[in-house]
């Protein structure tokens, strides 16, 4: 199962569609609040996908180091993907390149 941080049906809708193909239910959170809930709620997260705009400090403590994660943001907010990439999240994406590197995201999912 993946949780998905976005606020936006026009981003999310495709996520879910490419999740689904590759046989993982999505759990959509519109803002880091219910994010954090759902990371308190759920045992069988596989992986959490950001978008940038809506990740607060408190919410990328609390995701489990053994999950997956991945953001994606505007590609002109460089500051954005220089932020994540220092608090350790490798998979940093501009919202261009996201259909095409979340299958293989998703293929390597714990």
């Amino acid at each position: 199962m993946i949780l998905l941080l976005e606020d936006n049906v026009m981003f999310s809708m495709p996520i879910m569609e490419l999740a689904r193909q590759h046989g993982e239910p999505v759990i959509v959170a519109e803002h880091a609040a219910r994010a954090r809930e759902v990371l308190a709620e759920q045992s069988d997260l596989r992986g959490v996908l950001l978008d940038m705009r809506l990740v607060d400090d408190e919410l990328l403590q609390q995701i489990p180091a053994a999950l997956a994660v991945a953001a994606f943001g505007p590609h002109v907010e460089g500051g954005s993907f220089l932020a994540m990439r220092q608090r350790g999240i490798k998979n940093v994406w501009p919202n261009s390149k996201l259909r095409e590197r979340l299958p293989d995201w998703l293929k390597a999912l714990p």
